[in-house]
């Protein structure tokens, strides 16, 4: 049985939202010169090529060059550089 398409939508809105509200799961917005990062909890790591930062479920971590740490402050990280890459991974218990 095939959905309406109105009903896929508010599903879709739905899970957004839910995300939205999600406060222990890092929410990363980011191209390859400026990220933003919500829910940090505290910074791991902070240098010229990398930084890591505990965002409550997951560590996030960036790679690149000439890295600076523009605002942290409020579970709110602003980062700018030449980001290479980012990962998300789950810190060794």
């Amino acid at each position: 049985m095939v959905k309406p398409a109105a009903y896929i939508c508010l599903m879709r809105i739905s899970e957004e939202l839910a995300l939205d509200f999600d406060i222990l799961s890092p929410k990363v917005t980011a191209n390859t010169r400026f990220a933003i990062i919500e829910n940090v909890k505290k910074a791991i790591q902070i240098s010229d090529t990398s930084v890591v930062v505990d965002a409550g479920r997951f560590y996030v971590s960036f790679k690149g060059q000439n890295f600076k740490v523009g605002e942290l402050m409020e579970g709110r990280m602003e980062l700018a550089g030449n980001i290479q890459s980012m990962e998300f991974f789950r810190p060794l218990d």
